[in-house]
């Protein structure tokens, strides 16, 4: 299981969002702490990076809000300039309880979405992409305030965009009540479908959801070779049993006997899906 104390010699991810300075008028406040946020998290990531250059993420972010009715000039205001920050493999981009006050985007790499349990375990909720949002999900701390709900942690080194959460909202309140209403229906969708999703998962065996998780690794990614879909990405044992709720051993039978089937290969630290076809509806496996 991952340890959630940042890497060696960072500070802590909470202190990121921290802000000493003196009170000031909302007008003059606001630019300057975002200007101090970004900082901040540019001092704290691992590798200390800030850029202005987005990743093949940038691309795939701009078209996938295009593909919402978003207009092309709100995109790129949206967009423009984007502030992209490094952090190296295993470190944390924000904890649980973090202000929530920025939004991300993955530039380039891949995070995970943790969602953390009382007594230490963990559930690795999503594993995200070039081009995906995460940092939008929210809880409530003991006063009150909006907090983040899940952290994230990069799994490979990864370039992560910013955008300040009230600069978007300021741009969105300026449009047409009809395109408001579509990023509405849209959101309405998204959410829509990741219920559903994590409804399917917890109602099968953990045979058909280890299956259904390695269909969502395949389709996202995966890359197609001689013997099957080959996963990218490296995921242990661990990872998996964050995945679908269940222990390491039970994993490690899973795996093997998809291996003894003839679905499952591995390649080294890599997984190979023989038949993913079989994979889809989660319907070859019975522990």
């Amino acid at each position: 299981m991952h340890t959630l104390n940042p890497p060696s010699g960072q500070s802590s991810p909470r202190a990121i969002f921290c802000s000493n300075s003196k009170p000031r008028s909302r007008e003059e406040r606001e630019p300057a702490q975002d200007r101090q946020r970004i900082f901040k998290l540019k001092r704290n990531a691992s590798v200390g990076a800030l850029g202005q250059v987005g990743g093949e993420g940038h691309q795939k972010l701009r078209n996938r809000l295009i593909s919402y009715g978003v207009t092309e000039s709100i995109v790129d205001e949206l967009l423009e300039q984007p502030n992209i920050i490094s952090y190296s493999r295993g470190s944390f981009i924000f904890l649980e309880g973090a202000p929530s006050d920025l939004l991300f985007w993955v530039s380039s790499g891949i995070v995970d979405i943790i969602c953390p349990g009382v007594d230490g375990e963990q559930v690795l909720a999503r594993v995200l992409g070039p081009g995906e949002f995460f940092g939008f999900v929210e809880g409530k701390d003991h006063k009150g305030r909006s907090v983040q709900a899940f952290q994230a942690r990069a799994r490979t080194n990864v370039q992560v965009g910013l955008l300040i959460r009230e600069h978007v909202c300021k741009l969105l309140t300026r449009q047409e009540p009809a395109l408001l209403l579509r990023i509405l229906q849209e959101v309405v969708a998204a959410w829509s479908s990741l219920t559903l999703r994590h409804t399917q998962l917890i109602g099968k065996n953990y045979g058909s959801r280890f299956e259904m998780v390695l269909a969502e690794l395949a389709a996202k990614f995966g890359v197609k070779e001689a013997r099957g879909t080959l996963l990218v990405p490296e995921f242990g044992h661990s990872d998996f049993a964050e995945m679908i709720g269940c222990s390491r051993p039970m994993v490690s039978r899973l795996i093997a006997e998809m291996i003894s089937a003839g679905s499952l290969a591995q390649n080294g630290k890599h997984y190979i899906i023989i038949d993913d076809s079989a994979l889809n509806n989660g319907k070859r496996t019975s522990a």
